[in-house]
């Protein structure tokens, strides 16, 4: 069984989508395809801004960390790194 705050990769969330086609499922899960994109955008901009010092690279470093956790930036990871 999974734990339930381990995140949920894209092809957990299809298989929760065929097995629950409501249109509250369908809701929740635009939301999470939202919330995704701009996980995505995070992790581009961290990726993009120079070297940083002080606090700013203590939130760096946390954010950076989170991040890196997340199905859906790795699934990125991998996908770009197969594309090329």
């Amino acid at each position: 069984m999974r734990n339930s705050q381990t995140p949920l990769t894209t092809v957990e969330l299809v298989e929760i989508r065929l097995r629950s086609d409501s249109r509250d499922m369908r809701a929740v899960l635009r939301e999470i395809r939202r919330l995704r994109a701009i996980v995505s955008k995070a992790d581009q901009l961290e990726r993009s801004l120079g070297p940083t010092d002080g606090a700013a690279a203590m939130i760096r470093d946390v954010l950076r960390a989170e991040l890196d956790e997340e199905p859906s930036i790795a699934e990125l990871m991998w996908t770009d790194l197969n594309v090329l």
